[in-house]
């Protein structure tokens, strides 16, 4: 019985698997939903200085964590369902779990984007949950996210950062830098062991944005705020960045978009924090 679509890779250890089939049938026999639990852990061997996880869910959370040199490990809870047993036999095709793992990195995805979802469509009514909880060797580049009914948590990790999530809450906390953190519905929280040295873009449509660095940090804030305001337990200053000028074909006429982002500076300035908010607050708070 194969839990999952491997295309290439270099497990190394199956550590645990439970598998619940419940499939229920009605007295008259109309076919009832069905319903699959599965869980199992994998470690799969890495190499070099920044190995990548890429991680692509659609339902459920993703939590990263630091782990030892040389791995990836990964613990899957998978919860398949639906409505009738054809439209689960479907949902393999349509909603599969593809893993590719090399020494250079893990690559988990749900569903084959490759298809668009307009294939998706064909299985309505069928869902799979997936809450992934995954280690990663020091310096490895973390790139992860989810859509619905979950949480994106990243936590502890030495490598560049970069986490979305569409209809759910997204932190990453205790990391050295960021690249980019983005939620649709959701609030946005960032905190960093060491004073931010690199740039990263950071973006809510709904949801409030905290930012938590030590308070040797200087950095450069571009905010777009539409409706919110920002608390900052530091110091600002305000400056004028440069604007941003786009260049569009609108019926054959060449238009320019001109947009301008207030800038707030914190120390000496540094790393650029891209900050954009339809609704939401920001909070710039002090670690000792």
């Amino acid at each position: 019985l194969r839990h999952h679509n491997t295309r290439r890779g270099n497990r190394m250890i199956i550590r645990t698997m439970t598998i619940v089939l419940l499939i229920a049938v009605a007295a008259t026999g109309a076919a009832e939903p069905v319903s699959e639990h599965r869980a199992w852990t994998e470690t799969y061997a890495v190499g070099g200085a920044a190995p990548l996880l890429y991680v692509n869910n659609v339902w459920g959370s993703v939590q990263v964590r630091p782990g030892p040199g040389g791995e990836i490990r990964v613990s899957i809870d998978e919860f398949r369902s639906a409505a009738t047993p054809e439209l689960f036999a479907r949902s393999r095709t349509v909603l599969p779990l593809l893993i590719d793992a090399d020494v250079a990195g893990v690559s988990i995805e749900v569903g084959n984007r490759k298809n668009g979802w307009n294939f998706h469509n064909k299985c309505i009514k069928c869902r799979v949950d997936y809450q992934f909880v995954i280690e990663v060797p020091p310096g490895s580049i973390v790139d992860v996210s989810t859509v619905m009914d979950g949480k994106v948590d990243v936590s502890g990790v030495s490598g560049p950062v970069s986490a979305s999530n569409v209809n759910g809450p997204v932190s990453v906390s205790d990391i050295a830098g960021c690249e980019k953190v983005h939620s649709v519905n959701g609030p946005i929280r960032l905190g960093f062991k060491s004073a931010p040295v690199a740039s990263c873009d950071i973006e809510t449509i709904n949801g409030n944005i905290t930012m938590a660095i030590p308070d040797n940090s200087s950095v450069d804030l571009l905010l777009d705020l539409f409706n919110g305001k920002v608390d900052s337990e530091f110091g600002l200053e305000s400056f004028m960045p440069p604007a941003t000028v786009e260049q569009v074909t609108d019926e054959g006429r060449t238009l320019y978009r001109v947009q301008q982002q207030a800038g707030l500076r914190i120390g000496a300035g540094g790393p650029v924090f891209s900050i954009s908010s339809m609704n939401g607050d920001v909070r710039v708070k002090r670690v000792n």
